[in-house]
C-alpha cells in the first residue's frame, strides 16, 4: 500500500496555525482574578475596588473647554476696538472736512483773535462767577412786596389810627391817595392769631388798641417784617359817639365837655 507523502505546503501552515494559537492558549490557560476570589471566598463574588480609567477624550474635553468669564472678557474687548475705531473714523472725516474751511484766512485770523481773548473771557466769567456767589450769599433787603423800602432792622410794630372820617371815605388819617393805597394793602393782610380777628390769645391788645382807636374810627396794629413791610394786623374799633353822650348825660356831664 501506498502512503501519502506529507507536503512542505501543509507543514508550514500547520506550524503558523499553531503559533498564532499559542497566546489564545495562554491567556485561556491564566488564572482569572475573579475566579480566584470566587474560588478563595467559598463562591462569594468579591467586587473590584479600582475605578475604570478615565477615557482620554473626556480628560482633553474638560481641560480645553474655555470659561464664561474669558468668553465674556473676549467679547467686551471686541466691543471696544469696534467702538474706538467706529468714534476714530468719524472723528477723521469730521476733520477732513473742517480742514478747508478753517485753512481759509478769515477763519485763521478769528481762530487766533479768540485765542488771544481767552485768558480775559476766563477772567470775566470767574469775576462774574464770584459776583453772583456774594450776592446770592448775603441776605435779601427787598421782600417781594413792590413798596417794599428795603429797611435793615425796621421797627416790629407800628399802631396806625383811622377816623371816623376816614372810614367812610375809604382812606387814612390825611387825605391822599399814598394814604388809600396803604389801607388797601392794610385791609389784605392777614389777622394775626387767625380766627377773622378773634382770636382769645391777643383779646388784652384789642383791648388797649379799643382804648387808643378815635370815637367810630379804628387803630391797627400791624406785625412787620425786618425789611419794614407789614406781616399781619390786629385791630380795635373805638366806642361810637352816641354811647359817649349817653355815658355822659347819666353822669350828668353836659355834652360840651363842661365849657360853658
Amino acid at each position: 500500500m501506498l502512503r501519502p507523502f506529507p507536503s512542505s505546503n501543509r507543514t508550514a501552515a500547520a506550524a503558523a496555525v499553531a503559533v498564532a494559537a499559542a497566546p489564545f492558549a495562554a491567556a485561556s490557560a491564566m488564572p482569572h482574578p475573579s475566579s480566584s476570589s470566587r474560588s478563595a471566598g467559598g463562591g462569594h463574588h468579591v467586587p473590584s475596588v479600582y475605578p475604570p480609567p478615565p477615557s482620554s477624550s473626556s480628560s482633553s474635553a474638560c481641560r480645553h473647554t474655555p470659561s464664561s468669564a474669558t468668553l465674556d472678557l473676549l467679547i467686551l474687548l471686541l466691543v471696544l476696538f469696534s467702538v474706538a475705531f467706529l468714534l476714530a473714523s468719524s472723528l477723521a472725516h469730521v476733520s477732513r472736512s473742517l480742514t478747508p474751511l478753517l485753512a481759509s484766512p478769515p477763519a485763521a485770523a478769528a481762530l487766533a483773535s479768540a485765542a488771544a481773548a481767552m485768558p480775559y473771557l476766563g477772567a470775566a466769567a470767574a469775576l462774574a462767577g464770584a459776583t453772583f456767589l456774594s450776592c446770592s450769599r448775603l441776605p435779601r433787603r427787598r421782600c417781594r412786596n413792590p413798596r417794599c423800602r428795603g429797611l435793615v432792622k425796621a421797627l416790629e410794630f407800628d399802631v396806625q389810627l383811622q377816623t371816623e372820617e376816614a372810614v367812610r371815605a375809604g382812606t387814612g388819617s390825611t387825605s391822599g391817595g399814598a394814604d388809600a393805597a396803604m389801607w388797601r394793602e392794610i385791609e389784605a393782610l392777614p389777622w394775626k392769631g387767625g380766627q377773622g380777628g378773634n382770636n382769645p390769645d391777643y383779646e388784652c391788645l384789642r383791648a388797649e388798641l379799643r382804648r387808643m382807636a378815635p370815637p367810630n374810627g379804628r387803630a391797627v396794629l400791624l406785625f412787620r417784617n425786618r425789611c419794614g413791610c407789614p406781616i399781619a394786623k390786629l385791630e380795635g374799633w373805638g366806642v361810637p359817639k352816641s354811647k359817649r353822650r349817653s355815658k355822659r348825660s347819666t353822669l350828668g356831664l353836659p355834652a360840651d365837655g363842661g365849657v360853658r
